[in-house]
């Protein structure tokens, strides 16, 4: 029997395998691809995480911002039919069509937050 000698191959160029084999038994991570990789996940929870909410001022503040970006959104949509059919030739359909799905899909979802706003303050109102 051939004793095993251990020898080591690196298989980072393979994107979901960022490990490297010392031994068919041994794995060891790529510990700087671990590093890249939490930078980025903590770079990701400062854009969106809690803290950019905090960031970002008042709870009031944050829902005025995003109800011109609503507002934005419905306009532009409105804006692109009324150009569609004034001047036809100016606007693609794919552009009105996606102008309006973000303007839609805006409006549904500033709906639900703030009936579920709604419904949180009448719990709390109801629990007194």
């Amino acid at each position: 029997m051939q004793a095993f000698k251990p020898q080591l191959l690196n298989v980072n160029d393979m994107r979901n395998f960022p490990l490297t084999i010392t031994h068919p038994y041994h794995v060891v991570p790529d510990f700087q691809n671990l590093l890249d990789q939490g930078k980025k996940l903590n770079e990701l929870g400062e854009k969106i995480g809690a803290d950019a909410v905090t960031r970002s001022g008042t709870l009031s503040q944050s829902m005025l911002s995003a109800l011109d970006k609503v507002s934005a959104y419905q306009q532009n949509a409105s804006s692109l039919s009324q150009q569609t059919i004034t001047d036809p030739d100016s606007v693609d359909i794919q552009d009105l069509t996606i102008a309006q799905a973000f303007a839609n899909t805006s409006l549904n979802m500033t709906r639900n937050v703030l009936n579920r706003i709604v419904q949180s303050w009448r719990d709390i109102i109801n629990t007194r």
